[in-house]
């Protein structure tokens, strides 16, 4: 559960907006002469908890492009009420994600004839206004009548929804992004009991999946059932194998890092030969990190206990694992995954923690960082 402060307050950007429909769309109409072409595609499922979208508009003889987060929101007085985080990215980042086939995407042209208020005419000649401004809404109604119908809250006012029916409609109605199973922490029990059954001695799980995707909570949980179960178990993270800003900068020439979920950021090969020796019942030197410097540090020892629980994002990692072992990819959608992130990080390190950059980071550096490694593991 996120808890409010006051730095955490005054991080997330926040929108209070209204939809509406107009009943004679036609009186709107002469707004298309002022109006720019605006392509936008979305990396989420309209069943998230947050909404992720990327934005090209042309504008003024230019073209911009930026991404934007946003949380489902409260519908309020004033409209609907939520955070929205935008930041301006390259245009090879929307490139880079564009796909016609698997995102769905929404094209429109937008005329703003009042700050605050905007008119979207859309592809099938409907025709949607949005309004930030509330007085400046009493001038535009003067100007262009008030029948007009609230849609604010309705799926039907959404654009998201608006771009998965389009793709549906595109697609035969195959949904873009289709749901896949969630993990949960029984099925891991229930394998590790099998594997048990089938070859007695310890067993090694690995869990992997991107930054706040749920690896901890579920690992937690699995714990907690191998307790109730009395038998013992140890989590290696393959953050505790971080090399740490001082190896990385000597790596890098002596320049800061800055790539953090590139492969060489964590120190595997080294994680390989404890994993080794815990097989063969040694013992090992248990890591961590200490972010306050954001250098490693030695922590205990372990033995191999009944389960050896890996987790992190590079915790599948084929030089880590083993045939034997039981392994798990957590498939926590992009959106909701950072969306996480951010929170996580705004509610535990609000003094540190920077939306903008961080969306970005997530954006340019993450995500690409997750992919290449889902593809190696594949080739494989």
């Amino acid at each position: 559960m996120i808890k409010s402060s006051k730095e955490f307050e005054q991080k997330l950007p926040n929108e209070t907006e209204r939809k509406l429909l107009p009943i004679f769309p036609e009186q709107l109409s002469s707004l298309r002469a002022e109006s720019y072409p605006i392509e936008q595609f979305y990396l989420s499922r309209i069943d998230e908890p947050f909404s992720l979208r990327l934005r090209e508009t042309f504008k003024d003889g230019v073209l911009h492009y930026k991404a934007a987060l946003k949380n489902t929101g409260v519908i309020t007085p004033n409209g609907l009420s939520r955070f929205e985080l935008p930041v301006t990215v390259p245009a090879e980042l929307y490139r880079y994600y564009f796909d016609d086939h698997t995102t769905p995407v929404l094209q429109k042209l937008r005329a703003e004839p009042e700050p605050g208020i905007a008119v979207d005419f859309y592809e099938d000649d409907s025709v949607q206004v949005e309004v930030e401004d509330v007085e400046r809404w009493s001038a535009f109604t003067a100007r262009y009548g008030d029948n007009f119908v609230d849609v604010t809250g309705d799926r039907i006012g959404s654009n998201e929804w608006r771009a998965h029916l389009r793709f549906r409609r595109l697609h035969e109605g195959k949904e873009p992004f289709a749901p896949t199973e969630e993990l949960s922490s029984q099925t891991i029990i229930e394998d590790i009991w099998a594997r048990r059954l089938q070859q007695p001695g310890p067993v090694v799980v690995h869990v992997g999946g991107r930054s706040g995707s749920g690896k901890s909570t579920i690992v937690r949980e699995v714990r907690a059932k191998l307790q109730e179960a009395h038998l013992t178990s140890e989590v290696v993270s393959t953050d505790d194998y971080h090399r740490g800003t001082s190896w990385l900068r000597t790596y890098n020439g002596g320049l800061d890092w800055t790539h953090w979920d590139a492969p060489i950021v964590y120190d595997t090969e080294t994680m390989a030969r404890d994993l080794i020796t815990l097989r063969q019942g040694g013992q090992i030197v248990t890591r961590e990190m200490d972010w306050t410097v954001a250098e490693p540090r030695a922590a205990g020892f372990i033995t191999m206990p009944d389960v050896l629980l890996i987790e992190g994002i590079y915790a599948n990692s084929p030089q880590i694992s083993d045939p034997e072992d039981l392994i798990y990819e957590m498939t926590t959608p992009l959106a909701t995954c950072i969306g996480r992130r951010l929170m996580r990080d705004l509610q535990e390190r609000p003094e540190f923690a920077d939306p903008e950059k961080s969306l970005l980071y997530m954006l340019t550096e993450a995500e690409p960082a997750y992919r290449a490694q889902l593809a190696a593991r594949e080739r494989h």
